[in-house]
């Protein structure tokens, strides 16, 4: 019988943290759990797991080969009915994790994606919790509302609907693409609704700053000396300026694609919700990374707005271009009009909250 949820995780370079991982799959004792583990290069440490018990499947690639190709990889080989992915940093709970499974034994079947709330081990408090105001979402609210964190942990797939998208172009190997599992989600909700899962099962993990598949962090030990020590050391080629501004428009050229699909309301509350994310990313990025010296903000992101065109990553949308346009004004000017824009959406968005929730009130009564 096809397992009921199978955990996937990608990893590289962290054996002793992704083995923590797979063993908290293995301390929850029921067959309806298993795990999928690849990594993106051989590990000694790990090969014990690959003739473990029925429970448990691992693999790995000879050389790296990008996160994307690891992602695929573990998407297209599980067979089980729901799937989610687990950071090699995180672990899932062993103390109630029957909660879970009996939630997607008995979930209906217009539900394609569910959203796990996180609980940070470390704070032993939420790192992220739903709103209990929304129990579901369709495309139009998960476009409007962006009810989920960037965090890559935590959502779980109905497979059968997973593997009839075309999960290669989402992840497809760019730099750009560094969420593609929230843009898996949307496409997944063209055809139903996501669900939320409010009880503690997803556990986050004390954040390592080196290696990982998804390469959020260096790929080894950072030579910080102390007058660095109060950034936090991330990818620059993830959470740099030039790569935020990839980022937003790789997004929203995806969303112009699903225009048809989504309401204008819906579909214009998302667009602001980018300009607004991915601005805030670019002018704080140089308090979250260490840039070289004399990195020139406007110049990086100039350079992704002409990479995006190249590589066929940009709408070519009035959005695109204010975008451009406010990335290269002096702040003065650029601050007030993220501003003015910052404020108008956040306006749009609770009153669409209002009505959602009044809409739900009304159906519930």
């Amino acid at each position: 019988m096809k397992p009921l949820l199978e955990i996937l995780v990608p990893t590289f370079n962290r054996n002793e943290s992704a083995e923590a991982a797979i063993e908290s799959v293995i301390d929850c004792n029921d067959q309806r759990l298993t795990v999928r583990c690849n990594s993106n290069g051989y590990e000694p440490n790990l090969e014990k797991f690959r003739d473990f018990d029925s429970r448990v499947k691992y693999d790995c690639f000879e050389s790296n080969r990008g996160p994307q190709a690891n992602s695929i990889k573990l998407f297209n080989e599980t067979n089980a009915k729901f799937c989610m992915l687990l950071s090699d940093e995180d672990r899932v709970n062993n103390m109630n994790y029957e909660n879970i499974l009996n939630f997607l034994e008995n979930i209906d079947k217009n539900t394609q994606v569910i959203a796990c709330s996180i609980f940070d081990q470390i704070t032993n408090d939420y790192y992220w919790k739903p709103s209990l105001r929304i129990m579901e979402c369709n495309i139009h609210n998960y476009v409007a509302l962006s009810p989920l964190p960037t965090y890559m942990t935590g959502l779980i797939y109905r497979v059968e609907s997973l593997k009839a998208i075309d999960i290669n172009t989402l992840t497809n190997p760019s730099e750009a693409n560094a969420y593609s599992h929230l843009d898996i989600t949307l496409h997944m909700l063209r055809n139903g609704k996501l669900r939320f899962f409010h009880e503690r099962f997803v556990e986050k993990g004390a954040d390592l700053k080196f290696g990982g598949d998804g390469y959020s962090h260096k790929l080894k030990n950072s030579s910080k000396n102390s007058i660095d020590d109060k950034y936090m050391d991330l990818n620059p080629s993830v959470y740099g300026p030039k790569a935020r501004a990839r980022q937003f428009y790789y997004r929203e050229n995806l969303l112009n694609k699903l225009k048809s699909e989504i309401s204008p309301v819906s579909f214009l509350i998302g667009k602001f919700n980018y300009i607004d994310f991915f601005y805030k990313s670019i002018m704080r990025s140089d308090q979250l990374v260490i840039l070289p010296k004399k990195t020139a903000l406007k110049n990086e992101t100039m350079t992704a707005y002409l990479d995006s065109r190249n590589k066929n990553e940009n709408s070519g949308s009035k959005t695109s271009s204010f975008f451009k346009l406010l990335l290269r004004l002096p702040g003065y000017i650029a601050n007030p009009i993220f501003f003015l824009v910052s404020n108008i959406n956040k306006l749009i968005r609770m009153a669409y909250m209002m009505k959602l929730i009044l809409v739900q009130k009304i159906y519930k009564d």
